[in-house]
C-alpha cells in the first residue's frame, strides 16, 4: 500500500512493512545467519545497504533480506525524526492501534510483567476506522510478537507460575536486626519456608548447644533446622536456661495474594515466647520427661532487711508451676547462712528465678549463685531481674486491676464482686503480695498469668500442719535422690511410689517432703490407707480401675488453660474426665458412700459432680474428628460457628466445579483445536484419542492433564506447563489454576476460622469448668497416693504405727526400708526406745563399718514414714509426733560458697541448735572430726550438753570419743545413755584381730573403733598396718603412763590446798543455785559441777 512520504522518519515508520518483496541473494562466506528469518532454509541474508546522511528515501529501510531486518533499528533514522511535525491521519491510526495492541493481555511483552505486578487497564480507545484497517494491524503485530517469542516453548513454558517479588538482602537484614532489637536476650527461631533459621549470635548459640553447623550467608552467620524438629531443639535450649522466641510468618500465601498488601513482603512477628519454667508446657504424656516427679516451677523472691540479729533478712516467695497449675507461697525469716532459703530451693527446685536487680544481700546472692549453677543433669537455672521493686501500695493496686479485669478474665470478676478473692489477697503477707505482683507482670509477657487467677488453689509452703525437712536432711536421708548417682532409684520416694498417675506421683512427692504434724489429719490419712488394705469393697476396685490408664490430667488442663492443647489431646482428656464422672453413682451426702474414712467418702462422693459438665463438653465435640485434628468438622452444633459452615460449603462447591471442569476442559480442548486448526480438525481428533481424560495428581499438585510427549498433541497456548519428563508433559488449564487459587484461599480462611473457634472452645472450658476439673484432679491425686501407700503396707512385716500424746519414740525390730529393698539377704533389725521413762539422748559408739550411720538413718526414716501416713518396716512403732527431723551427717565442702568441710559441719550444727525444739529428732554423726582431737572433743561435748540440758530433744549422737561418751553418761545419767553396735573381736596367731560385725544395737560403750581392722578390710598393705598397730599401742601406753605420773606427782600439801579452795567455793555456788533463776542459776550449776569434777580428779 503506498504511503505519503514524510520529510523525515517517524517512530511508526520503523514498524511499517515493505511493499516490495526482498530478493534472494546468493550465499556468502562469513555472512551472519539470521535464525529468525522466515525465508527458505538455504537463503542467507544480504548485506544491508549503507544509508547516506540526509537521504529522504523512506523505502531504503526495507531493502533487507529478512523480516527481522525490516524491524531493525538504524541510528540514521532518529536524525530524520522531527518531534514537532504533526502526524497524518493514517499515522495516528497506526499509532493508536499499536498502543492498543501492545497493552492487551495476549501481548508477550507485558504478559510476564503482568503476572507479578497488576497494571491498571487503560480506557478503551476510539479509533478512526477510515484509515488503515485493524486486520492489517493485527497481522503486523502478530509477526512482531512471533519475533520476540518462541511459539514452541515460550508461550507455555514461561507462563508456569506467578512468582512473588524477591526481597532484597538489605530489606531482609533490616527486618532481622529490627526483630533482634525488639527481643534482646532471646534466641529467635525465624520461620523461613520449611525451616527455622538462627541469625547472628543466635546461630553461634545453636551451633554450641545443638551441635549444628553455622555458616555465613550474606550479612549474617546463620544456622537452620527443619520445621518438624523445632520442639526437640526448643526443649534443649530451654533446659540450658535460654529464653526462646518463635518468629512466625503470620500471613499465608493465598490470602496475601488477594489482600491490599499483596506486593509487600510477608510479615513476620513474635508469636511465642518460651522459658523452661513459664510458657512451655510439654505435650500430653510426652516421652521427653526425665522423671514423672520433675516439674519446672518459676519462683519470684523479694527480700527485706531485718533488725533482728537472729533473723538477718525476711524473704517473700511465690512459686508457680505452669505445667501443673500449682502455686505455692511463703514468707520467712532467715539467718546469715540462708539455710531456710536453701531448704525451699531444694524442695521446689525452680528452673527460673525472678530476682531484684539491686538490693539483694550478699549472703542471699551467694546462695542463689550457688544454686543456679549447672546441675548434674546438665540443666541451668535461668535468672530474670526486676529493675525496680514495687512497694506494697503499688503492688496491691496492680493485683486489684489484674483480678478485676472483666475483659480478660470473666470468672475472676465474679469472685472479686463477692469479696472472696481480694480478701484472700489481703490475707497474704506484704512481701508475698509484692512478689505476686511482680510474678503476674512477668508471666503476662508469656500469656500464662491466668494460672494465678484461682487463689483458692494457693498453698503455703510451711504450715503448722506440716513438718519441714531441711535441705541437708533431704540429702542425708536420701529422701528424693540417692547419694550415689543422684537418681530416684534407691531413695525413699522409690520405695513409697506405687502411683498410677503422674499428678498422683507429684502429690506423693509433696507428702514425703512435708510430713504431717497434726495428729487428727494424720490419723485420718492412715485410717484411709488401712481401710484400702483391709476392705474388699467394689468401690475401691472401681477406684483403682479409674486411676489406671489416666493421662496427665493436671498438665492437660493447664494446656487447655494456655490454649496449647491440640484437638488430639482434647480427644484424650475429655473421655478421661467422662470416665471419671461415670465411675460412681451420685450420693446425697459423703457419709452415704459407706466407708469409715472421711477422706475416701469425700473423694468418691465428689467425682459424680462432674457428670453434668462432662455431658455438655462431650456433646459439643465429635471425638473421632478431633482425634484426627480436624478442627473445622469436630463440632456437633454447626450453628455455633457459622463461618466454618460457609467455608466448608464453598469448598464443596469448588470440588464439584473441578469435576465439571474436566468435561468442560475436554470440550474446550476440541473446540480450541478446531478453531486453530480448522483445516485439520479430523486429523487432530483422531490423533488425540482421549475420550477417558482424567485429572492427574503429582506430589501435592492436583488437577493436571498428562499427555505423552511422543504423541505431539496440539496443546492450547494458554495452558500452563507444570512439568516434563522424558515421556510425559503435564499441563494445567488457566481456569483450573484460578479455581485452585480460590480453593487455597478458602482453605486458609477455613483454617483460620477453625483455629479461632477451637481457641474459643478452650477458653470456654477454662472460664466455666476449670474449678471443678481442677478439684477433681486434686481428689484423684489424693486417691492415687492413698492406694500407693496401701500397696506399700501390703509388703511383708510392715505395720501401722501407733501415735501417742507423749514424747516417746519406741521402735521394735525396725528395718531400713531402702537397704531391705535392695538386698536379698535379710536385714538385721534393731530396736530403740527414746523419751518417756527412758533417756532422750543416745550416744552410739562402735567399730567403723559397724552400721552406726545406717542404724540412725533407719530410725529417722521410720519416724518420717509414719508421719507421712505410711505403714513402716518394723514389728511395732509407738511414737509421739515429731515437729522436725534434723541431721548433720557426712563430710563435704562447699567451695563455691567459700566454706570448708569443717565450716559446713559447724554451719549445719549451728542451724540445728537454733531450730531444734523438745519435739525434734536430732542426728549428729561424728561431730568435731573435721578439726584437731581436743577441739573436736570440746565442740562435741559442749553441743551434746546443750541439747541435753537446754533443748531436751531426742538425740542420736555418733562418736568415736569414748571418754566423751563415758563422761556425759556419768554427768547426765537420766538423760544420756550409751549404746554401741555389737561385734566380736578375736585375736589371731599372727597378732592381728578378726572382727565380726553383728549390726545389733547393744547397750554399753565400745572402747575401741578398730580402725586398723577396718583398713585391713579395705586392703591396705600389711606392712603399713603393722607399723600403724605398733604406733597405736605405743601411743596408748604413753598416754596411760603420763596420766599415772601426773597423778603421783601431786604432793599431799598441793592436794590439800586445792581441796581447801574448792571446798570454800562450793557453798557459794550452792547458794547461787538456790537463790538465782534462769540462766544465772544454770551457770552456777555448771560451775558447781566443774568444782565437783576437780575435787574428784584431785583425789
Amino acid at each position: 500500500m503506498p504511503l505519503d512520504a514524510p520529510a523525515q522518519s517517524t517512530i511508526s515508520s520503523y514498524f511499517k512493512s515493505s511493499t516490495t518483496t526482498p530478493k534472494k541473494p546468493g550465499k556468502r562466506i562469513n555472512s551472519p545467519i539470521d535464525l529468525t528469518s522466515e525465508g527458505e532454509d538455504d537463503a542467507a541474508p544480504s548485506k544491508k545497504p549503507r544509508l547516506e546522511m540526509g537521504s529522504d528515501d523512506t523505502n531504503g529501510r526495507h531493502a533487507t533480506s529478512s523480516f527481522a531486518d525490516e524491524w531493525r533499528y538504524s541510528p540514521e533514522k532518529d536524525r530524520q525524526y522531527d518531534p514537532n511535525r504533526p502526524r497524518t491521519s493514517a499515522e495516528k491510526h497506526r499509532h493508536e492501534a499499536f498502543k492498543k495492541r501492545l497493552l492487551q493481555d495476549n501481548s508477550h511483552l507485558l504478559q510476564e510483567h503482568r503476572e507479578v505486578v497488576d497494571v491498571d487497564q487503560d480506557e478503551p480507545m476510539v479509533v478512526d476506522k477510515s484509515s488503515e484497517s485493524d486486520n492489517e494491524s493485527e497481522d503486523r503485530f502478530q509477526k512482531l510478537s512471533e519475533m520476540f517469542s518462541n511459539p514452541a516453548k515460550s508461550a507455555r513454558a514461561k507462563a508456569t507460575s506467578k512468582r512473588p517479588i524477591a526481597r532484597s538482602s538489605k530489606g531482609k537484614a533490616v527486618e532481622i536486626l529490627q526483630l533482634k532489637r525488639e527481643n534482646e536476650g532471646t534466641v529467635l527461631f525465624v520461620e523461613v519456608g520449611y525451616k527455622y533459621v538462627f541469625y547472628g549470635d543466635d546461630a553461634k548459640i545453636a551451633a554450641k548447644e545443638l551441635g549444628m553447623v553455622a555458616h555465613m550467608d550474606r550479612n549474617f552467620l546463620v544456622a537452620s533446622i527443619p520445621v518438624h524438629r523445632r520442639d526437640v531443639h526448643l526443649k534443649k535450649l530451654l533446659s540450658r536456661g535460654y529464653r526462646v522466641g518463635i518468629i512466625s510468618q503470620i500471613e499465608t500465601a493465598a490470602l496475601k495474594k488477594i489482600s491490599d498488601n499483596r506486593n509487600a513482603p510477608f510479615e513476620r512477628r513474635l508469636t511465642h515466647l518460651y522459658t523452661a519454667a513459664t510458657s512451655y508446657v510439654d505435650d500430653l504424656d510426652s516421652v521427653d520427661e526425665v522423671e514423672k516427679y520433675a516439674v519446672s516451677p518459676f519462683m519470684c523472691l523479694v527480700e527485706t532487711k531485718n533488725s533482728d540479729r537472729q533473723a538477718d533478712v525476711s524473704i517473700g516467695m511465690i512459686t508457680i508451676c505452669p505445667s501443673t497449675g500449682d502455686v505455692v507461697w511463703d514468707c520467712f525469716d532467715d539467718t546469715i547462712m540462708r539455710l531456710e532459703l536453701e531448704t525451699r530451693l531444694v524442695h521446689t527446685r525452680p528452673s527460673e528465678l525472678l530476682l531484684p536487680k539491686r538490693g539483694l544481700s550478699e549472703a542471699t546472692s551467694k546462695m542463689l549463685s550457688h544454686f543456679t549453677g549447672l546441675s548434674s543433669s546438665g540443666q541451668r537455672t535461668r535468672t530474670e531481674q526486676i529493675k525496680g521493686v514495687m512497694d506494697y501500695t503499688e503492688a496491691f493496686s496492680r493485683l486489684s486491676k489484674f483480678y478485676t479485669d472483666e475483659t480478660k478474665f470473666g470468672s475472676a470478676s465474679d469472685s472479686f464482686k463477692s469479696g472472696r478473692l481480694m480478701a484472700e489477697i489481703t490475707d497474704l503477707p506484704k512481701q508475698v503480695v509484692v512478689a505476686l505482683a511482680h510474678a503476674i507482670e512477668h508471666l503476662s509477657k508469656f500469656g500464662i498469668a491466668g494460672a494465678l487467677l484461682e487463689t483458692k488453689f494457693f498453698t503455703k509452703f510451711s504450715t503448722r500442719a506440716h513438718m519441714l525437712l531441711a535441705a541437708n536432711t533431704l540429702t542425708n536421708l536420701e529422701i528424693y535422690r540417692n547419694e550415689t548417682d543422684n537418681t530416684t532409684h534407691g531413695s525413699l520416694m522409690w520405695v513409697l511410689d506405687r502411683t498410677k498417675t503422674k499428678f498422683g506421683a507429684r502429690l506423693l512427692r509433696s507428702w514425703v517432703g512435708r510430713p504431717l504434724v497434726d495428729k487428727r489429719v494424720l490419723e485420718e490419712r492412715i485410717t484411709a490407707v488401712q481401710e484400702i488394705v483391709d476392705s474388699d469393697s467394689s468401690l475401691l476396685e472401681t477406684l483403682r480401675g479409674t486411676l489406671r490408664g489416666l493421662p496427665d490430667l493436671a498438665k492437660g488442663l493447664c494446656r487447655i488453660q494456655y490454649s496449647q492443647c491440640t484437638p488430639k489431646e482434647l480427644s484424650i482428656l475429655l473421655p478421661a474426665f467422662a470416665k471419671i464422672a461415670e465411675a460412681f453413682d451420685e450420693v446425697d451426702r459423703p457419709e452415704d458412700v459407706g466407708f469409715k474414712s472421711t477422706i475416701l467418702n469425700d473423694i468418691i462422693s465428689s467425682l459424680p459432680k462432674l457428670k453434668g459438665p462432662m455431658k455438655e463438653l462431650m456433646s459439643a465435640v465429635r471425638l473421632k474428628e478431633a482425634a484426627e485434628g480436624r478442627k473445622e468438622t469436630m463440632w456437633t452444633d454447626e450453628e455455633k460457628y457459622p463461618d466454618l459452615i460457609d467455608n466448608i460449603m464453598a469448598l464443596q462447591v469448588l470440588e464439584k466445579e473441578f469435576d465439571d471442569e474436566l468435561k468442560a476442559g475436554t470440550d474446550f480442548f476440541f473446540h480450541l483445536t478446531f478453531y486453530l486448526f480448522s483445516l485439520k480438525t479430523a486429523l487432530v481428533r483422531k490423533k488425540l484419542r482421549m475420550p477417558s481424560l482424567e485429572w492427574t495428581t503429582i506430589a501435592i499438585d492436583e488437577y493436571l492433564v498428562e499427555v505423552k510427549r511422543s504423541e505431539k498433541r496440539p496443546i492450547p497456548d494458554n495452558w500452563i506447563l507444570h512439568s516434563k519428563t522424558k515421556n510425559y508433559a503435564r499441563y494445567q488449564p488457566p481456569s483450573v489454576r484460578e479455581k485452585l487459587e480460590e480453593r487455597a484461599q478458602r482453605r486458609e480462611t477455613l483454617e483460620a476460622k477453625a483455629n479461632e473457634a477451637y481457641r474459643s472452645f478452650l477458653k470456654e472450658i477454662s472460664q466455666h469448668y476449670y474449678a471443678i476439673l481442677r478439684d477433681t484432679i486434686n481428689k484423684l491425686a489424693v486417691a492415687d497416693c492413698l492406694t500407693s501407700l496401701a500397696q506399700v503396707a501390703l509388703q511383708k512385716d510392715y505395720v501401722r504405727p501407733e501415735f501417742t500424746n507423749d514424747d516417746r519414740l519406741e521402735i521394735v525390730d525396725g528395718r531400713h526400708p531402702m537397704i531391705e529393698s535392695f538386698n536379698e539377704d535379710p536385714y538385721v533389725p534393731n530396736s530403740i526406745d527414746m523419751g518417756g521413762e527412758d533417756t532422750r539422748a543416745k550416744i552410739i559408739t562402735g567399730p567403723n563399718m559397724g552400721g552406726k550411720s545406717s542404724c540412725v538413718r533407719m530410725i529417722a526414716l521410720i519416724a518420717l514414714m509414719a508421719q507421712i501416713g505410711s505403714y513402716v518396716p518394723a514389728a511395732s512403732v509407738k511414737m509421739g509426733l515429731l515437729d522436725s527431723i534434723l541431721t548433720r551427717m557426712g563430710a563435704s565442702d562447699d567451695l563455691a560458697r567459700g566454706r570448708s568441710t569443717f565450716m559446713v559441719e559447724m554451719s549445719e550444727t549451728s542451724e540445728i541448735l537454733q531450730t531444734a525444739t523438745s519435739k525434734s529428732l536430732v542426728i549428729l554423726d561424728e561431730l568435731g572430726r573435721g578439726t584437731s582431737t581436743f577441739d573436736g572433743m570440746a565442740i562435741a561435748d559442749a553441743t551434746l550438753q546443750y541439747l541435753v540440758q537446754n533443748t531436751k530433744c531426742k538425740t542420736l549422737f555418733i562418736t568415736h570419743y569414748p571418754l566423751l561418751a563415758a563422761k556425759l553418761e556419768n554427768k547426765f545419767p537420766r538423760d544420756v545413755s550409751n549404746l554401741h553396735m555389737g561385734y566380736i573381736a578375736e585375736s589371731r596367731i599372727d597378732g592381728t584381730r578378726n572382727i565380726t560385725f553383728l549390726y545389733r544395737l547393744t547397750a554399753g560403750l565400745a572402747t575401741e573403733s578398730f580402725g586398723i581392722e577396718c583398713a585391713r578390710l579395705a586392703q591396705l598393705p600389711e606392712t603399713i598396718l603393722s607399723v600403724a598397730a605398733e604406733r597405736a599401742s605405743a601411743m596408748q601406753d604413753e598416754v596411760q603412763k603420763r596420766g599415772q605420773r601426773n597423778r603421783w606427782a601431786k604432793g599431799p600439801f598441793t592436794v590439800l590446798i586445792a581441796l581447801n579452795i574448792l571446798l570454800q567455793k562450793a557453798p557459794y555456788l550452792i547458794q547461787d543455785c538456790l537463790s538465782k533463776k534462769g540462766i544465772l542459776a544454770a551457770a552456777s550449776l555448771d560451775d558447781l559441777q566443774t568444782v565437783k569434777e576437780s575435787i574428784e580428779n584431785s583425789i
